[in-house]
């Protein structure tokens, strides 16, 4: 077997200038500063703020309103009530100079006042007279009248709401003529009462 050797002459050498003729070593990192640092934990925290900030003017905005329509209604006013009390001075035939006792003749009643406010009774109006005389007894239904078809009630009297038996009196809101006859002693007269007045 021959063995065939290449002349060194005839040898092609070849130098490349290449990264891995020498071992790379890697540009160092400038230090950062402390101040640098500082500053990108300001601009954290400033960040964060601003987005708690901006969080907070967002539920702010979360508001609503709304217009419509509200309701109320008025009470309806009940009438007062008007009852029979006992009579405060007696009756007797008017004497020609008039009585001498400006009670005689008062009619007495008391009022109910069955709505929520209070009433401010002003004046009274009388109505026909009726007459109960004594058993045995007869007393014809016309000696007895009004003096007046209305009183004014003075003071005027004050019914607080929903208040009962609220005493009034119309003084000399009666008289009997001077010719009653002897029947009309110890009767009973009553008449229509009608009070008037405002809302307190």
């Amino acid at each position: 077997m021959t063995e065939h050797r290449i002349p060194e002459s005839a040898m092609t050498t070849c130098t490349c200038a290449c990264s891995t003729d020498r071992p790379t070593t890697p540009s160092p990192v400038p230090p950062v500063a402390s101040g640098e640092r500082t500053r990108r934990r300001l601009g954290i925290v400033a960040l964060v703020v601003l987005l708690m900030i901006g969080g907070g003017v967002a539920t702010a905005s979360w508001l609503a309103t709304g217009t419509g329509v509200g309701q109320a209604a008025a009470t309806t006013v009940q009438n007062l009530v008007v009852s029979t009390a006992s009579p405060t001075a007696t009756l007797y035939p008017k004497p020609a100079g008039g009585y001498s006792n400006p009670a005689t003749g008062t009619v007495v009643a008391t009022v109910d006042n069955p709505n929520p406010f209070p009433v401010t009774l002003t004046s009274a109006s009388i109505g026909t007279v009726t007459v109960t005389p004594q058993p045995g007894k007869t007393c014809a239904a016309g000696y007895v009248v009004p003096t007046s078809p209305s009183k004014a009630l003075t003071p005027a009297v004050l019914v607080p709401a929903n208040a009962t038996g609220v005493q009034i009196t119309v003084p000399g809101a009666l008289e009997m003529l001077a010719t009653a006859e002897d029947g009309c002693q110890g009767a009973t007269f009553r008449t229509t009462l009608t009070v008037s007045g405002a809302l307190a």
